[in-house]
């Protein structure tokens, strides 16, 4: 991929956030990499400095969103322990609250398939999880269906929060940790 950027900042971000609003707006039949340079107001053949073509301008969506989204994660979680995994829930569901057009470009129309390939949010969560189940000492034949059921819980919370309210995502921000932190997160010791 290039690194060329254009007259208004970096041409291949601004795309790619075009395309994720494109999709948003109108699913991916709406995308093009003719209506990107236009909605870019660059040439037609700018876009193929950066795209193969509109698969690959696809994938650099899902990596581009992937990446923030890891990085939302990381940035709270800390060390492994539950007050962490509680962190680490709110900003799942608050990264998606804030940001609609992203859970729908990776999850609806990303063909993400998690656990499958490598998909780095899941990747940190699955390791953190381990490094949780160890660290508590969590019984090794409920690990796997506690792991599915936090991973469950928190992108179920994003997806009622975008459903419910997308229009004012922060009135999610207490909610969420109040559920999080209420019993509904794993338990210590498995009881």
């Amino acid at each position: 991929m290039s690194d060329k950027t254009y007259h208004h900042g970096d041409l291949r971000l601004a795309m790619i956030e075009k395309g994720v609003k494109m999709i948003y707006e109108g699913g991916i039949t709406a995308l093009s990499l003719r209506k990107l340079a236009t909605a870019c107001g660059v040439s037609h053949a700018a876009p193929y400095a950066h795209f193969k073509n509109k698969k690959d301008l696809i994938e650099a969506i899902g990596s581009h969103v992937a990446d923030k989204f890891a990085n939302a994660l990381k940035s709270v979680a800390g060390k492994p322990s539950v007050e962490g995994l509680v962190n680490l829930g709110w900003a799942y569901v608050l990264f998606f609250a804030q940001n609609p057009p992203y859970y729908e470009a990776v999850f609806i129309w990303g063909g993400v398939t998690v656990g499958e390939t490598p998909y780095e949010p899941y990747d940190f969560y699955k390791a953190y999880m381990a490094e949780l189940f160890t660290k508590i000492n969590y019984p090794q034949e409920l690990r796997q269906n506690a792991f599915i059921a936090q991973w469950a819980l928190f992108h179920g919370l994003a997806s009622l929060a975008i459903i419910e309210e997308p229009e004012n995502p922060h009135t999610w921000e207490q909610r969420v940790r109040d559920i999080l932190t209420n019993n509904y997160i794993i338990t210590i010791g498995g009881k």
